[in-house]
């Protein structure tokens, strides 16, 4: 996910620029910021390019999981520029992130659910916090802050990575669980109940939550350890 990265970004650089400047807009117009410096445009612009890159990866893994079945997946994502960091053929849950550079996502698929593959993409580093979620089922991409991660332990980065990953097209702050069709709700209890309770909302949580529970917290544990190990 960085320049040295030979996959392509999302978007074009003037698509990216428009973001920065979009953004910087955006900022002044609230009155939070005045001017931008030059070296404040660069450090966006960078990680504009970031945001676009992992958007990019995260629709890969979204279309991947509608068209492959699980080894066929794996495979592809492999020649994609991927590597596997865990994998449980019994269960069909694979963690994969991005081979080149420093990897902003862990991404975790599970086929557990073979009509329900879900993709959940756990942000690290400066952008920790942010939990990215697809389904093989619905056509757009969940952006949202992990309802577990206090507001001071959040990345430097992450609220502005967000606000960039959704001014592309596809990419929404929809929670995962309202996009679940009516009548696929499991009952309340156990982690359904902390995650409404963290986030306030909703007194139910969707089927979503039951084919990527396993897979997020592994990946979340994951990251977790990585964190606490940088610090």
């Amino acid at each position: 996910m960085q320049k040295a990265s030979r996959m392509p970004p999302v978007v074009a650089v003037d698509r990216v620029q428009a973001n920065v400047v979009r953004l910087l807009r955006r900022s002044a117009a609230s009155g939070s910021e005045e001017t931008a410096r030059p070296e404040e445009i660069e450090e966006l612009s960078a990680l504009m390019e970031r945001a676009a890159n992992a958007g990019r990866q995260m629709k890969y893994f979204g279309l991947a999981s509608r068209k492959f079945a699980f080894n066929d997946l794996v495979t592809s994502a492999i020649r994609a520029g991927f590597i596997q960091i865990a994998a449980s053929p019994h269960s069909k849950d694979v963690l994969f992130q991005w081979a080149f550079g420093q990897p902003d996502l862990v991404f975790s698929i599970s086929f557990r659910d073979p009509t329900r593959v879900s993709v959940v993409a756990a942000a690290q580093g400066d952008i920790f916090g942010l939990v990215l979620s697809a389904s093989s089922d619905v056509a757009t991409i969940s952006v949202e802050i992990n309802p577990t991660v206090e507001d001071g332990d959040l990345g430097r980065s992450a609220l502005i990575f967000r606000d960039m990953l959704l001014t592309f097209p596809g990419f929404d702050d929809i929670p995962a669980w309202a996009k679940v069709p009516e009548g696929h709700m499991p009952h309340d209890g156990g982690l359904v109940e902390m995650w409404r309770d963290g986030v306030s909302v909703a007194s139910i949580f969707g089927q979503v939550w039951n084919s990527i529970a396993p897979s997020i917290l592994t990946a979340w544990e994951l990251v977790r350890a990585r964190w606490y190990s940088s610090r």
